[in-house]
């Protein structure tokens, strides 16, 4: 988080590297939203996605009867994004004469549309982004070497989601909220079980595989179910929340057990309410215990919110 905002105060350019599904485009979006250029575009394009015979017209833009079928001037997506942030997605498919494009783009702050002889100034804040290491394909000659150094000002590399397993009940929680919403359920909250199974499993397709994981679990839940066990779980997953166990936690004794049981008692609202987004509520439901009870053992334990 510290990094994202320290790229977001000063106008670099960004380099993400990560595995694909690890939430590049949402760094990206984040980065753009805390930026000075909020109030412009933020503009994504997958260069693995469009034809190679259309990706220069769709950055660059072309000028009526640059070729078969222009019949009026277009802007590409860096004009369209002028002012703002474009983020490129899979930099790494981007052609090697495309390159040369961009490379003068970011020396020059102009381009030149397809088929024009004019050169147009803009002022385009660049997030780049690659599944791949970006300095293998520069020794193997995929990937220009003065652009990657060009590109590589600030760059920030993205763990796998199980290398931040502690951001999974974040993101849990809010793909939560966002598909109940839109699916119009009553789904509030994660068990507590199933909420440890998220944290535990590995996700090899990483922050996209966990949203649809939990699109699937609303789709499957009632209507007015408002927590989210598993026994809406799938056969398969059913299978695999018996062989995850979580590591035993060795709890140190220190003093009367009365002490040690009232610390351990602590930890364990501390972290559900935490998970909760501070909601007693919620968290009230998840222990099996009554709102009151919950104000109570907050007041006695002396529990904080944490920053």
């Amino acid at each position: 988080m510290t990094t994202i905002e320290s790229s977001s105060k000063c106008d670099v350019r960004v380099l993400l590297e990560g595995g694909s599904g690890t939430g590049k485009e949402l760094i990206a979006k984040a980065i753009h939203q805390c930026s000075s250029r909020v109030q412009n575009k933020f503009i994504a394009v997958d260069c693995g996605a469009i034809p190679a015979n259309l990706i220069e017209s769709e950055l660059f833009g072309h000028i009526k009867g640059a070729f078969t079928g222009a019949a009026a001037y277009r802007k590409g997506l860096l004009e369209e994004a002028n002012g703002g942030t474009l983020f490129m997605d899979e930099i790494t498919n981007l052609p090697l004469e495309l390159q040369v494009k961009l490379l003068r783009m970011l020396q020059e702050g102009e381009i030149r549309p397809l088929g024009s002889n004019e050169s147009r100034k803009i002022d385009v804040r660049i997030i780049a982004a690659s599944s791949a290491s970006l300095r293998p394909m520069v020794a193997a000659g995929k990937f220009r070497e003065d652009l990657f150094y060009r590109l590589y000002v600030y760059p920030i590399p993205i763990p796998t989601l199980a290398d931040r397993r502690e951001d999974i009940p974040i993101l849990s929680n809010y793909f939560l909220k966002i598909i109940s919403r839109k699916q119009k359920k009553n789904a509030e909250i994660f068990h507590e079980e199933l909420l440890e199974f998220l944290k535990l499993r590995d996700w090899p397709g990483n922050i996209r595989e966990l949203e649809n994981f939990v699109e699937r679990l609303v789709t499957l839940a009632p209507h007015d179910a408002e927590v989210l066990d598993r026994n809406l779980l799938p056969e398969e997953f059913r299978r695999e929340i018996e062989n995850i166990k979580p590591a035993p936690e060795k709890i140190v004794s220190k003093g009367p057990l009365k002490k040690v049981l009232s610390d351990y008692e602590k930890q364990v609202i501390q972290q559900v309410l935490t998970d909760c987004d501070w909601n007693q509520s919620k968290a009230a439901r998840i222990l099996n215990i009554s709102e009151h009870a919950m104000r109570y053992k907050i007041d006695k334990l002396k529990i904080k919110k944490t920053a």
